[in-house]
């Protein structure tokens, strides 16, 4: 009998307590923050994959100027070579007009996200494009 009032005068005073308030609002609004976070990381990785792929092309158009690519095809295989290590999925065009190299490289958005929170990002694609003038 002891044992059980004291266990029912634990269970009351546990009862009028409020200080795990706090911790029932901070479980409640832990998904939304891993959320927030998750489409933070997303984007963040695209924005690096964009610039990572833009160098390639810029050093694709720059290796054609001086000479080491002798042509478009030239080209077109060395960004989509380069390129694999941003996405698998990478396609590529390059010209030249009037001296000028043009490259583009397109790849999907799903493929440079990290988490895929971005599900906005579903079937669009990121164009990057770079000229660059003959020096030969």
């Amino acid at each position: 009998m002891c044992c059980r009032k004291s266990f029912q005068r634990i269970l009351r005073r546990f009862a009028r307590k409020e200080d795990g308030a706090a911790t029932v609002e901070a479980v409640l609004w832990l998904p939304f923050f891993l959320m927030l976070f998750g489409l933070l990381a997303d984007v963040s990785m695209i924005f690096y994959n964009q610039s990572r792929l833009l160098r390639i092309v810029q050093d694709a158009n720059r290796n054609m100027s001086v000479g080491r690519l002798v042509d478009s095809e030239a080209t077109i295989e060395f960004v989509e070579a380069q390129g694999l290590s941003v996405s698998p999925n990478i396609t590529s065009t390059s010209s030249v007009t009037a001296g000028l190299i043009t490259t583009t490289a397109t790849v999907p958005i799903e493929d440079l996200d990290l988490f895929g929170v971005a599900g906005v990002f579903r079937n669009v694609n990121m164009t990057v494009r770079a000229e660059h003038l003959m020096e030969t």
